[in-house]
């Protein structure tokens, strides 16, 4: 029996083909090749090797370095100024600079901001203060540190800027390098003390423009103007006295800026007869509560440049003395201790002094002197009056005449529906 599968050896092997010699690659193709993998080799080499160098570099590197040199998706940066206020003087004074009652004072809306600007706030920052001041009618007595050496240049400008700008609503600004001069200047100084050294650095700045001037907060404006320019067949005009701009002149007041409350404060008084004046008794008369509101707005929230000028030949060094520091050998505290710093007046009960006439300031001491005027708080006036010379009273009024005007604020208008009736305050 045989096997049917198997091959017959006689038989040609059909299974067999010819030998063939098996294509060899060209030697370019090796070389490119066995290039193309030292190439590989020698780049998997050098990153690993920067990246342990690059490890151990960041290692050392301090926490702000390595923050800086790591990519970070920008973001919109917030207002500088309003930053840097938030986080180096909202914790005493408020996010929006409101202060606290009786222990830190307000920077917004503050009297003191609107009368040194930018630059008062520099030098504060600068140098810090302490001791009693008087803002907004309020009584403080702390301490702020300085901050010169916590913020820079730019930093302390940007902050005066915001303070003056955004909580004050002043064009007053300052530069980082007038800050730069400013910490040159004070760089071996102690800080300022409280209101009579913050007064001095005050009266040496220009008045401090607003940013925009709001107009008298009356309801018939008009008829305002009307009466305070041209009177009516019962009632003098005040421009004929005062002036067309509240500048004054001579021994009658200017009444431009001042506080509306303290205006209608001494009109009330003419009318009920505790303030004499024969010009002014005639012209009261005849004004109703409201008008006299309206006309105390009127002034209150105008603006005129000074029309006064030191004219009494009075020692202005003298002057400039007791407005600030006053003379407790003769019992006469500083104006500025009642009257607001630089003499920007404080309410209804303290006049701005800056830009009075000098003629006027010395005639009213002459008469708390002499008796003839007393509505004054407390009667303050005319011990003060009795204690001053002669030539202390020429002295004082003719510095206070070579202040710049305070501005005014459309804010402390009062309420056409308001009375101001009380007769113990007021000067």
């Amino acid at each position: 029996m045989t096997d049917k599968n198997k091959q017959d050896p006689r038989l040609p092997d059909e299974t067999f083909e010819p030998y063939e010699e098996p294509r060899r690659i060209p030697m370019p193709v090796y070389w490119i090749a066995i290039a193309l993998a030292i190439w590989g080799v020698v780049m998997l080499v050098q990153m690993s090797y920067s990246t342990k160098i690059g490890d151990k570099e960041r290692a050392s590197m301090s926490d702000q370095e390595v923050a800086a040199t790591t990519p970070v998706k920008a973001e919109p940066k917030p207002d500088a100024g309003k930053a840097l206020f938030a986080d180096n003087c909202a914790s005493c004074h408020g996010d929006a600079g409101e202060g606290v009652a009786d222990a830190i004072p307000p920077l917004h809306a503050s009297d003191v901001v609107k009368a040194g600007g930018a630059s008062a706030i520099t030098h504060i920052v600068m140098r810090g203060i302490g001791g009693p001041l008087i803002v907004d009618k309020a009584n403080y007595d702390g301490e702020m540190p300085s901050f010169a050496s916590v913020l820079d240049d730019k930093d302390i400008a940007s902050i005066a800027n915001f303070v003056a700008s955004d909580l004050n609503g002043l064009k007053s600004t300052v530069t980082p390098a007038q800050v730069a001069e400013i910490r040159t200047a004070s760089a071996d100084l102690n800080p300022w003390d409280g209101g009579s050294g913050l007064a001095g650095l005050i009266n040496g700045l220009p008045a401090q423009p607003a940013s925009e001037t709001a107009p008298a907060p009356s309801p018939d404006a008009a008829a305002t103007a009307a009466l305070a320019m041209h009177g009516t067949n019962e009632i003098w005009s005040c421009a004929s006295c005062h002036g067309d701009k509240g500048e004054g002149t001579q021994t009658i007041p200017r009444l431009a800026g001042l506080a509306p409350a303290y205006l209608a404060k001494q009109l009330h008084d003419f009318k009920e007869g505790t303030r004499i004046n024969d010009s002014m008794d005639y012209v009261v008369k005849s004004l109703s509560d409201k008008q006299i509101i309206e006309l105390a707005n009127y002034y209150g929230a105008m603006s005129s440049p000074s029309g006064a000028r030191p004219s009494l030949e009075g020692d202005l060094a003298r002057g400039e003395k007791i407005a600030l520091e006053g003379d407790w050998t003769k019992n006469v505290p500083a104006c500025f201790t009642c009257h607001g710093p630089s003499g920007i007046g404080v309410g209804d009960k303290f006049p701005g002094l800056a830009a009075q006439q000098p003629a006027y300031i010395a005639h009213q001491l002459a008469m708390w002197q002499g008796g003839s005027r007393h509505n004054s708080p407390l009667g303050l006036m005319a011990g003060i009056g009795k204690s001053l010379s002669d030539a202390d009273r020429r002295a004082v009024a003719d510095y206070l005449a070579s202040l710049p005007p305070a501005a005014a604020n459309a804010k402390l208008a009062l309420a056409v529906s308001a009375t101001t009736k009380e007769t113990s305050n007021g000067q």
